[in-house]
């Protein structure tokens, strides 16, 4: 079962949920205040290209 990033609408903390890929779009009860929580793109799962990066010595483009 995948692990997905929600963020709470009501008090906006992001919290994380093993759920089934069928239902992943829908909405969650937040662990911290019971609200909705919706789906949201974690960084892990977005990757970031290094002209993303600000400091390019922090990032590891593959390159040297």
């Amino acid at each position: 079962m995948p692990l997905y990033e929600y963020k709470c609408e009501k008090c906006e903390e992001l919290f994380y949920e093993l759920r089934p890929s069928s239902d992943r779009e829908e909405p969650i009860a937040c662990p911290g205040c019971g609200g909705e929580g919706k789906i949201v793109f974690s960084t892990f799962a977005q990757g970031r290209s290094s002209d993303s990066c600000p400091d390019r010595g922090s990032c590891s483009s593959g390159s040297t």
